[in-house]
C-alpha cells in the first residue's frame, strides 16, 4: 500500500525552474536530490516528496504543490504549508504566498507573505476575482503576523 502523504503548497514569486525548485526542497527537508522528484500520474510514486508546478502569467508565477511522505523526510511530520514555505522561500532567495489556514475567516481573500528572510505578513489579494491565472498582493496591505 502506497505511504499516505501530507499536501502543502506555496506559490513563488518569480518562475523558478524545476532543478533549482527541486534542489531547495530536498534541502529544506532533508533529502537527497533524487528524494524530490516531479508528480507523475502514470509515473512511479517513490520519492519522498513529489512536486507539481503550474507556472502562471504574471504576479507570483509558480505554483507549487507538495505530496510529501513524513515518514521518510526529517522534520516533516506535522509542518505545514507555512513552514514549508518559509525554509523554501530562504533557500531560493523568493518571496512566497501561502493560503491561510481553512479555518481563518480571510481565506478567501488574504495571503501569507513569506521573504527569503523569514519575515512573514497577512496580505489582501490585489484585484481578487480578476484574472484567474494571476496572483498578486497589494502591497499597502501587508501587515506582520
Amino acid at each position: 500500500m502506497p505511504p499516505e502523504r501530507q499536501v502543502v503548497g506555496f506559490i513563488a514569486r518569480g518562475a523558478v525552474g524545476e532543478g533549482r525548485l527541486f534542489e531547495s526542497i530536498g534541502s529544506a527537508l532533508g533529502l537527497p536530490p533524487e528524494g524530490v522528484t516531479r508528480f507523475d500520474v502514470d509515473g512511479p510514486a517513490d520519492a519522498a516528496v513529489l512536486v507539481e508546478t503550474a507556472l502562471r502569467s504574471s504576479g507570483f508565477r509558480t505554483d507549487v504543490t507538495l505530496y510529501i511522505d513524513a515518514s521518510r523526510t526529517r522534520g516533516a511530520v506535522g509542518l505545514t504549508s507555512v513552514e514549508v514555505a518559509a525554509r523554501v522561500a530562504a533557500l531560493l532567495g523568493e518571496e512566497v504566498l501561502v493560503s491561510p489556514p481553512a479555518d481563518d475567516p480571510a481565506v478567501a481573500t488574504s495571503w501569507f507573505l513569506i521573504t527569503p528572510d523569514g519575515k512573514r505578513f497577512r496580505a489582501s489579494e490585489a484585484s481578487p476575482g480578476g484574472d484567474e491565472d494571476s496572483v498578486d498582493i497589494d502591497r499597502a496591505s501587508l501587515r506582520p503576523l
